[in-house]
């Protein structure tokens, strides 16, 4: 069985959706719109064959189109989505799912009631170093985590909607979720603007989570290198993946520190560093857009949730909601508020 599917937004990472969409043997691109007459065109001499319109409305018309991959800016998913519900489309939402918590679980049970898939584009959930690291922080002999340290820098490309924190802060929430299975009790986030006055283009955000953890996070569209890096600091190893490297991304460090007597004084111990063995373990795995989207259409024909399905990008977006007041607080310690109808289910 094969999903039709259409798509809405054919910009820049609209253009990797429909490429996608048409390399897998579970989806068939059916359609696409887009505002801009230009990008109509180009997807129209692309992709022959394939109904290219103005905008959602006349492709959700279609009453043989399955589901819906939206790919437009932050702030119009919530009429496109509730609007793809309504129309009894499966929804694959790019992330954040919305900018408000109220709309984002709106989206949730208006997918739950419809009993329609809903997913979120929460790429790095498929991503296969993610989940290698997700493996090897989870061993037994790793130790209980301390702190984690996520960067994602990059010059450019620059959003008009949206702060550099909405724009790229998402990917690494959504992955600490991920890897600790828990919400952040509590977060702070400072920002600065240096392009536009009041969006601001670097946030330094942390993140409080259960048992002492926390989870450090930069975010910057105004940097010189592109950095893709995750770091896991445990009681016996450490852990860091470089999502820039395709070869050797993912390094297990037995490293530590341990408490030794010291006989200098009776009672007392000094803190002695512990150095062993470097592994880098394989990792093996498809394109994470392709896994992510592969992962939509078999719940899509199989009728099971998603991983990364509307219920997660709430919790996402409260953390994100979050971090926005603290921004706006000067670095606030701010509480995540999650809404009442979200189901209590344990984290994926």
């Amino acid at each position: 069985m094969r999903i039709r599917v259409g798509v809405v937004g054919c910009g820049q990472w609209g253009q990797n959706y429909l490429r996608v969409l048409t390399e897998l043997d579970d989806t068939e691109l059916v359609a696409a719109c887009d505002l801009r007459e230009p990008a109509r065109v180009r997807v129209a001499a692309r992709y022959p064959g394939v109904r290219v319109v103005a905008t959602a409305d006349e492709l959700l018309s279609d009453s043989a189109l399955d589901a819906v991959v939206v790919a437009t800016e932050a702030r119009s998913h919530f009429p496109v989505v509730a609007a793809a519900l309504r129309a009894g489309k499966h929804v694959l939402c790019e992330k954040p799912l919305t900018v408000q918590v109220s709309e984002a679980a709106e989206l949730a049970l208006l997918a739950d009631a419809c009993d329609r898939r809903l997913m979120v584009g929460h790429i790095f959930r498929y991503n296969a170093g993610v989940n290698a690291l997700k493996a090897a922080i989870q061993a037994p002999d790793f130790g209980a985590i301390c702190y984690l340290c996520l960067v994602r820098t990059n010059l450019g490309p620059i959003r008009a909607d949206v702060n550099a924190a909405w724009d790229l802060a998402p990917h690494d929430v959504s992955i600490v979720l991920h890897l600790l299975q828990t919400m952040p009790t509590h977060v702070s986030a400072r920002g600065f603007s240096y392009l536009k006055a009041h969006r601001e283009d670097v946030a330094f955000i942390t993140l409080e989570l259960p048992a002492g953890i926390a989870a450090h996070l930069r975010v910057s569209w105004l940097d010189p290198r592109k950095v893709r890096e995750v770091t896991v600091v445990g009681r016996q190893k450490m852990a860091v993946l470089d999502d820039v490297q395709t070869v050797e991304g993912l390094r297990i460090y037995d490293k530590g520190v341990l408490q030794e007597p010291s006989y200098a004084s009776f009672g007392e111990f000094q803190h002695v560093v512990r150095t062993g063995e470097v592994r880098i373990p394989p990792v093996k795995g498809d394109e994470p857009l392709r896994e992510q989207v592969r992962h939509f259409a078999l719940a899509v024909i199989e009728g099971r949730r998603p991983l990364s399905d509307g219920w997660d990008g709430v919790r996402v977006v409260a953390i994100m909601d979050a971090i926005q007041r603290s921004l706006q607080a000067d670095g606030a310690r701010v509480t995540p508020e999650l809404p009442a109808s979200l189901p209590h289910e344990p984290l994926a």
